[in-house]
């Protein structure tokens, strides 16, 4: 069923971290507003993560990603992946804010943080950072990866990249609030419904504030 959203928002921006939930929220929020979903994962590649979730092989550069790097290094590298995919991302952004002809859109993905910040202040784009504690993100990796189970290079890479996914989460969330944007911790919802109907609110309320100043 469709929920109400202020008429002026066109698109909602749902950024986070690597298991965070953008996803599932992101699908969840589309779904109640009757709008399409996308992901940025599906503008470009980066090193994705290094397991699979079925028997095929790592790529060989994929694993060289995860094992040369340290853990500075692979922030830095999917920083300046996300810089490289701003024209991108903003032109579609801009685009379906502007062309009434073009569907509403719940954009997701952890390429998002420099249009949370202040990439993205048009009425119509409303915006939320997703973050979680790090026993959340630690849980939600190793059961998706199989870690109990995996060997001893798969372990090192998802290691890598549990490393990876907490010192961007913490760094990223930390940039959204400097910049006075919203970020929200999921383990304050006990469920994907009750966060998706307070990020609706939440967009109908910054449209009000818009059209009050």
């Amino acid at each position: 069923m469709k929920k109400r959203i202020d008429a002026t928002v066109r698109v909602i921006l749902i950024g986070g971290s690597s298991n965070v939930g953008k996803s599932t929220v992101a699908q969840a929020l589309a779904e109640k507003l009757g709008w399409r979903c996308v992901s940025t994962d599906s503008l470009a590649k980066h090193p994705g993560r290094p397991w699979r979730q079925t028997a095929a092989k790592i790529p060989d550069h994929v694993a060289e990603h995860y094992l040369s790097l340290k853990v500075n290094e692979l922030v830095e590298s999917i920083i300046l992946h996300h810089r490289k995919m701003s024209p991108l991302v903003a032109e579609l952004i801009r685009a379906t804010a502007k062309d009434a002809g073009l569907g509403k859109l719940v954009l997701e993905g952890s390429a998002l943080w420099p249009f949370i910040t202040t990439g993205h202040r048009l009425k119509e784009v409303g915006a939320v950072w997703l973050t979680a504690s790090p026993e959340t993100l630690r849980t939600r990796i190793y059961d998706a990866s199989g870690f109990p189970t995996a060997n001893e290079k798969s372990r090192a890479m998802i290691s890598r990249f549990l490393e990876r996914t907490l010192l961007f989460d913490q760094r990223t969330a930390q940039l959204v609030r400097e910049h006075g944007c919203r970020v929200v911790n999921v383990d304050e919802y006990k469920t994907t419904e009750a966060l998706v109907g307070n990020i609706i609110d939440e967009a109908n309320s910054a449209a009000l504030r818009d059209r009050q100043r």
